[in-house]
C-alpha cells in the first residue's frame, strides 16, 4: 500500500479544495436575457414561474428579466438591441421583417384567444351581437383576428356598432356596468379579471372556434406569441444550446402550470401584478392558451397569417414574401 508523507498529504488536500480544483463548482452558470412586456402582461407568467421555482438552474442557466412596454420592448427587440423577446407577436414582428429586421421566431408561447364579455343574459353567442355596441381597440392584431373569427361565424359586423377604444380593465368593464356598451373584446388577462371583478353579473363567449380554424389551417390552434431572437444570437452553437436549456425550462413550467394552478397563481401573482385569485382564473379558464411548440412545425399555419388573413385584414402593408417567411420562421430545433 502506498504512504504519502504528511505533508505530502496536505498538499493534495489543499489543492483538491483550491479554487482550481474548485472551478467546476463555483463556474457561474451561463446567464440567458430576455426581455418580456410590463405586466400585467400574459409574456411574465412563464419566465417568473422559471425563476420562482428554480427550473433555469436545473437545466444548467440563470435567467435574467427585464419588463418593458410594449413600444420600446419591440423597437429594442427590431434594432436588435435586444437579441432575445418573449413578447413576440406574429402579425407585429412579420412587419419588422418586411423593414428588414434581421430576426426570427423559435417556438410559440401563447395561441391567439379572445372573449367578449357581456353582462346581457340575451348574449348567448357571438351571433347575438347584431344590433349591439361592441367596444375594443381596432388598430390591434388581436382584433383583426378577432374580426376575421366573427365574420367566419356568421356575424355580419356592418350590424354591429363597433366603438373603437384604448380603455383597459376597469375602465373598459365600468363602460359595460354603466350600460354604456353591449360587449367589450379583450385578451384574456382581461377576460378572467372582468369576471372576477363581476362576481356573476358577467361572463365570456370566446371568439375563436376549433371546428371554423380547422376549415383553412392545418393546425387546432392559431400561433399568435412567440420566442423571438435576432439572427446573429442563435447563430452562435452556445446560444442555440442556451435556447435548448430554455425551451426545457419553458415545458417543466407550463406543466407545473396546468397540474398546479392555485400554486402556481400565488408564485407568479406579484410579477404579473394580479391578486392570486383572477391569476388563479386565467389559468383555470385558458387552460390551452399555452402551447410550446417549435414554430417552424407549423409553418403553412403562419403562411396563413402572414400571406393572407392579416394583410386583408390591413395589420400588414403587404403578404410575406416567401423568403421573408422562411426567415422569420426559425429553422432551428429547440427539442434535437
Amino acid at each position: 500500500m502506498l504512504r504519502l508523507p504528511a505533508l505530502a498529504l496536505c498538499t493534495l488536500l489543499l489543492a483538491a479544495a483550491s479554487p482550481a480544483a474548485l472551478a467546476s463548482k463555483d463556474t457561474p452558470l451561463p446567464k440567458l436575457e430576455i426581455t418580456v412586456f410590463t405586466a400585467p402582461s400574459q409574456s411574465v407568467w412563464i419566465p417568473a414561474l422559471i425563476r420562482k421555482l428554480e427550473l433555469d438552474r436545473k437545466h444548467g442557466f440563470e435567467l435574467g428579466v427585464t419588463q418593458k412596454p410594449s413600444k420600446v420592448a419591440y423597437t429594442d427587440f427590431a434594432t436588435g438591441n435586444d437579441p432575445v423577446c418573449y413578447c413576440a407577436a406574429i402579425a407585429a414582428v412579420s412587419r419588422f421583417k418586411q423593414q428588414g429586421a434581421a430576426i426570427t421566431l423559435l417556438w410559440n408561447i401563447f395561441n391567439f384567444e379572445t372573449d367578449i364579455v357581456v353582462r346581457d343574459g340575451t348574449l348567448g353567442s357571438v351571433q347575438d351581437l347584431r344590433g349591439k355596441t361592441l367596444q375594443t381597440d381596432t388598430i390591434t392584431g388581436s382584433w383583426a383576428l378577432s374580426k376575421w373569427f366573427l365574420q367566419a361565424r356568421g356575424v355580419d359586423l356592418e350590424t354591429v356598432d363597433i366603438k373603437s377604444s384604448s380603455a383597459r380593465g376597469a375602465a373598459a368593464v365600468a363602460e359595460l356596468q354603466l350600460e354604456r356598451v353591449d360587449a367589450l373584446l379583450v385578451n384574456p388577462i382581461e377576460g378572467a379579471a372582468a369576471v372576477q371583478q363581476g362576481k356573476g353579473s358577467l361572463r365570456t363567449l370566446p371568439v375563436f372556434d376549433q371546428a371554423t380554424w380547422r376549415q383553412v389551417a392545418d393546425t387546432d390552434f392559431v400561433p399568435s406569441i412567440a420566442l423571438g431572437v435576432s439572427q446573429d444570437w442563435i447563430a452562435k452553437p452556445e446560444h442555440q444550446d442556451l435556447a435548448r436549456r430554455f425551451y426545457r425550462a419553458n415545458q417543466d413550467a407550463v406543466a407545473y402550470l396546468r397540474e398546479h394552478p392555485a400554486q402556481a397563481a400565488k408564485l407568479v401573482a406579484d410579477d404579473a401584478r394580479l391578486d392570486a385569485a383572477s391569476m388563479e382564473e386565467v389559468l383555470r379558464r385558458y387552460r390551452d392558451l399555452i402551447h410550446i411548440s417549435p414554430l417552424r412545425r407549423h409553418l403553412p399555419t403562419v403562411a396563413l397569417l402572414t400571406q393572407k388573413l392579416l394583410p386583408e385584414s390591413g395589420q400588414l402593408p403587404r403578404p410575406l414574401r416567401d423568403a421573408e417567411l422562411d426567415q422569420l420562421v426559425s429553422p432551428f430545433d429547440p427539442e434535437r
